[in-house]
């Protein structure tokens, strides 16, 4: 079942769309500060001429303050009919002497400071219950027994404020939203429409038929091409992998079925054959068996040297114990046989694969035994550390290999001209096994005859 995640489409539009709403939410408080300070800038000055009108009425009779609360005064704030004002009047003795007594008083921090100008103090505060816009407009008197500070104090309702407040921001962050939500729809249509090319890559690989492995042509977007190139890489190896694998097979038929009739074959002479015939066909049958044997055996080593080679669970190990093990593994196979080890290293760390090292010695010891020549096999195997590497030799007294024909030997199936029974499959899992470690392989002529099968592998180190 493949893995599905949240789609693209809906990835890119909530991004842009959370992005939207996050602008569309600091655009309203910061349109509503705006609308707030150019409504109170506009009523201000309405409340602050009812201010000054009520103070240029302030006069001194028979020593007392006097003020004349002027119709006009309070008429000019009738451009906010849904909104409630009061006023107050307080003389040098901080008493009341018109309006309302209980009026909310200039804050603390700003009562150090009077105004004698026309502008006034502005300050907002609760009353009766209702948020209130105050001015505080001062006047100084100086008569002959009275001296001081005259306060006109007048309050509007934020009502009309508020509501023109409203309108502002509306007015301006309307078209913004319509615009936004307009951007949103064209972005969901060219999200779709660069969306496409993928859906018709999906449909021209579902379309395909399973041996159909070549590369994908469609036409895709630049951001695409990284994304087809894999494709096509990945189809371009498993073409490789599937063409190795059909030649592998037809050669592994071709290996099993010689042997197959050579026993088929013997068989059939025995059966109507003398003692003696009996005995050459039955010779020949376990001949051919264990041709075929090896040949399985090999084949199944070469399988699980691909296996491990493209797992590459590596892990530290001991070369010098990997090879001792496989000399008791593979040395009592074949009898009358000299196989000696040499170094002189009492450990060698690896990072590895035990197993198919294992493989590699083994293999090598078994071609050293099959194509050595005469009745006693002598084989070598030497390790040796040099320069950060190390340096598996294995040799024999065989025929050897001429240059020539040196680089085919690694090949699958290819034999020798030695005459000597073998598959022809482990040099090729030598190759594979030391190259998946990053080590090399080559053949060497051996002084005095043979074969040198030279292995250099980086240290753990290295």
């Amino acid at each position: 079942m493949i893995a599905q995640t949240t789609s693209l489409r809906l990835r890119l539009v909530g991004t842009l769309g959370a992005f939207f709403l996050v602008s569309m939410v600091a655009l309203y408080f910061a349109a509503l500060a705006y609308a707030r300070l150019a409504a109170d800038k506009s009523y201000d000055r309405l409340l602050s001429g009812s201010a000054l009108s009520i103070a240029e009425t302030i006069s001194i009779t028979d020593g007392q303050v006097a003020v004349d609360i002027p119709f006009a005064s309070l008429d000019m704030l009738s451009a906010a009919p849904d909104d409630r004002v009061f006023y107050r009047v307080v003389g040098p003795d901080q008493r009341t002497i018109t309006g309302y007594s209980d009026l909310p008083k200039l804050p603390a921090t700003r009562r150090g400071s009077v105004d004698v100008g026309n502008a006034g103090q502005f300050f907002d505060a609760p009353y009766r219950g209702e948020q209130v816009r105050f001015v505080s407009l001062g006047r100084l008197i100086a008569q002959p027994g009275m001296k001081g500070f005259v306060f006109v104090q007048v309050g509007q309702t934020r009502r009309a404020r508020d509501g023109l407040a409203r309108e502002l921001v509306f007015g301006s962050l309307a078209p913004i939203l319509l615009l936004g939500i307009f951007a949103v729809a064209i972005i969901w249509i060219g999200i779709d429409r660069a969306l496409r090319p993928l859906g018709r890559l999906g449909a021209e690989l579902a379309e395909r038929q399973p041996q159909d492995l070549n590369p994908v042509e469609t036409a895709v977007p630049l951001e695409v091409v990284p994304v087809v190139q894999a494709i096509n890489g990945f189809m371009r190896r498993l073409r490789e992998n599937v063409a190795a694998l059909r030649t592998f097979i037809a050669d592994a038929a071709h290996q099993i079925r010689t042997p197959l009739a050579a026993i088929q074959a013997q068989a059939q002479l025995a059966e109507g054959g003398d003692v003696e015939e009996v005995r050459a066909s039955l010779a020949a049958v376990s001949r051919n068996a264990a041709k075929l044997t090896r040949l399985v055996n090999q084949m199944l080593s070469d399988a699980t040297i691909q296996h491990r080679s493209e797992v590459r669970v590596f892990k530290e190990f001991d070369l010098v114990a990997t090879i001792r093990q496989s000399l008791r593994e593979a040395v009592p196979l074949t009898d009358d046989s000299d196989v000696r080890f040499t170094t002189s290293l009492r450990t060698a760390p690896l990072i590895g694969d035990r197993l198919m090292m294992g493989e590699v010695v083994k293999n090598l010891i078994q071609n050293a035994l099959t194509h050595g020549r005469g009745d006693h096999s002598e084989v070598l195997i030497e390790l040796t550390e040099a320069n950060g590497e190390y340096r598996l030799a294995v040799m024999d007294r065989g025929p050897g290999i001429p240059p020539s024909d040196r680089d085919q030997a690694f090949e699958r199936f290819a034999r020798g001209n030695s005459g000597q029974p073998g598959a022809g499959l482990g040099l090729a899992i030598v190759r594979q096994a030391v190259e998946s470690h990053n080590g090399d392989v080559n053949l060497e002529g051996r002084p005095g005859g043979g074969l040198v099968v030279v292995i250099t592998l980086p240290g753990k180190g290295a």
